[in-house]
């Protein structure tokens, strides 16, 4: 759904306008449906699926943020399952896109909303997809570990390394997924296929370091456990 010159404006001053959102304040502004990555931005969404044109609201949201929001008409836009492939396609990669810089801006939940929502919209296309499919698995996965979901990340790195072995970025995630559980071996093989592949790259060259010397540490442990068995 598209919503035309629609108003978000300040309460008396009480949203402060360095939060991240991605709808400005104070002003006439035309917005589509769920292209907010914010939290206050969904909120808007959801005040606006229930209003009609001409219908004033005031919000009194989490945090003491308050606003009025003014729906002044509004137009249906096409549903996911109405785009042929090729609006899928250019949606998803909208999507990937914003979900890049909500990564890079630290909103971690923005950037998974974008992501899923992108690979939602390419589960039933085509082969020629799949190189964007692949590459949303692995975002989704850099996700996972930002949020301390290593499992996931392990098991969304595998399906992308099923399908693209060589995948640089996959591996290096697969591989600090599986540091990160203790699984020194399949992270040191992760690394060191990694580096067979890109022998410059400094960050897992310095995470192998790191592993190497735990798996080292574990196994002189387990020697030392083993010997006293046997006393």
């Amino acid at each position: 759904m598209e919503v035309h010159k629609d108003v978000l404006e300040p309460a008396q001053g009480v949203i402060n306008q360095r939060r991240s959102a991605g709808y400005p304040t104070g002003i006439w502004v035309q917005i589509e449906l769920g292209e907010g990555d914010a939290g206050l931005d969904r909120l808007v969404d959801q005040c606006l699926e229930t209003m009609l044109p001409g219908e004033v609201c005031r919000v009194d949201g989490l945090l003491g943020v308050q606003f009025v929001l003014k729906l002044a008409s509004f137009e249906d836009g096409k549903e996911a399952w109405e785009l042929d492939v090729n609006g899928k396609m250019e949606r998803a990669a909208r999507d990937r896109e914003m979900g890049g810089k909500a990564f890079r801006d630290g909103n971690l939940e923005g950037a998974e909303r974008r992501y899923a929502r992108a690979l939602r919209l390419l589960v039933c296309t085509p082969g020629e997809a799949e190189e964007e499919r692949i590459a949303l698995l692995s975002n989704l996965a850099a996700c996972d570990l930002k949020k301390g979901r290593l499992r996931e990340a392990e098991v969304r790195c595998t399906r992308v390394l099923d399908k693209e072995p060589k995948h640089l970025k996959a591996l290096y995630r697969r591989g600090m997924a599986r540091a990160g559980m203790s699984d020194w071996t399949g992270a040191r093989a992760d690394l060191e296929n990694l580096l067979k592949l890109d022998p410059g790259n400094k960050e897992a060259r310095r995470e192998i370091l790191k592993v190497r010397e735990k798996q080292k540490n574990e196994q002189a442990q387990i020697s030392k456990a083993l010997g006293k068995m046997f006393l």
